[in-house]
């Protein structure tokens, strides 16, 4: 939606409880306007998710009251990406996004020079690119970027209306009562409807646990500029209503028998169990709404509860958390997990096992020859 078109866009008013499926009106939100018509930007539909009505309020008063940078703080798969581009999605809002990591610096977020057809073109990162045009701009991942990187947003994080790109520079003979008017200049005014979304693990702060290896403390001026939010686990009835939709979903699709309820209050019971496990210390890692997600298309591909657990689950947790998944597993579906060859026996295991066949049959040959 670029500025000149933005006049001539037809919006209309909609309650925000109907947008997000909740019975019961937002206090203080009331209508939102939504622009009619189709957009490629507009993240994909996921009928499936559900929302924290607590936390939809809270953000959508937050746009509306001004702020526009929003850190998004939560566990491994709590659904802090699916529930920015769903929010995004009801509200019909494009969006652009990129994903954090030690290689994104300030070239990939506010643009640099480069030469196209011999000449030198300037050109825009994703976020300065949503900050002139009026998208959102989601950067996922936040802490895997070096911290002088967010340093060099400070300006966007904290809404200024203005911001200077670096890397563009001035035509000396340029009068400055012109500078804003320049297509594509150094100096952006920020479009009314541009909004910056981050999410992360960590939230920027110092950590020292070994599941979120790779990331960075960022500077706390930078993280003060946010309006952050905490993002948890669903409720145990709100997850079984997620994983049923998107059970039903992937069944449809890949024509394949759906699970049935007990099924999927087991998985959901199995989940919470182990994060009852991680909060009390005895476990290393938690188990997310993704990991269960997986377990379940794969029961329903495999049509085996087993397999598909160790596959989706099993094999990727450390060690010490194998044995408790052991003994959880047993206590939601009362019997053992049958586990595949590769895991049940070791290398020894086989190794003994063969040795002693030989042995076994030196022996026989022994014996036939006398």
């Amino acid at each position: 939606m670029h500025r000149s078109t933005l006049a001539s866009q037809k919006v209309e008013l909609v309650m925000a409880h109907e947008l997000f499926g909740f019975s019961e009106e937002l206090k203080g939100v009331g209508k939102l306007p939504i622009f009619v018509g189709d957009h490629p930007l507009v993240p994909k539909a996921n009928d499936a998710h559900v929302f924290n009505k607590s936390l939809v309020r809270r953000i959508l008063l937050s746009m509306k009251g001004g702020d526009t940078s929003f850190l998004l703080e939560g566990d491994k798969g709590t659904g802090k990406s699916s529930l920015v581009t769903q929010l995004h999605n009801r509200l019909n809002k494009p969006m652009i996004n990129i994903t954090g990591s030690n290689g994104v610096d300030d070239t990939h977020l506010l643009g640099c020079k480069t030469i196209k057809g011999g000449d030198v073109q300037e050109v825009d990162g994703v976020l300065s690119y949503a900050y002139r045009h009026g998208l959102s701009c989601l950067i996922d991942e936040l802490c895997t970027l070096r911290p002088g990187v967010l340093v060099g947003i400070n300006d966007i994080l904290q809404g200024d209306g203005v911001i200077n790109l670096k890397h563009h520079g001035i035509d000396p003979t340029l009068d400055p009562r012109e500078l804003l008017n320049v297509d594509g200049g150094m100096t952006i005014v920020k479009h009314p409807l541009f909004r910056l979304f981050a999410t992360d693990n960590t939230g920027g702060k110092q950590q020292r646990d070994a599941r979120f290896v790779g990331v960075n403390a960022q500077n706390s001026a930078v993280r003060s500029r946010m309006t952050s939010f905490k993002v948890g686990f669903m409720t145990p009835e709100e997850e079984m209503k997620a994983l049923k939709g998107a059970a039903d979903v992937y069944a449809a699709k890949r024509q394949v028998t759906p699970m049935d309820n007990l099924f999927i209050q087991q998985l959901v019971e199995f989940a919470f169990r182990f994060r009852k496990a991680f909060a009390m210390e005895e476990a290393c890692d938690n188990i997310s709404f993704r990991e269960i997600q997986r377990w379940a298309y794969k029961w329903m591909m495999y049509s085996d509860a087993d397999e598909s657990f160790v596959d989706a689950i099993y094999t990727n947790l450390e060690e010490t958390d194998r044995v408790l998944a052991l003994e959880t597993f047993e206590s939601v579906f009362s019997r053992k997990l049958i586990l595949p060859e590769e895991h049940a026996y070791s290398v020894g295991d086989v190794a003994d096992k063969f040795i002693q066949q030989n042995v076994d049959a030196a022996k026989a040959a022994l014996v036939n020859a006398a």
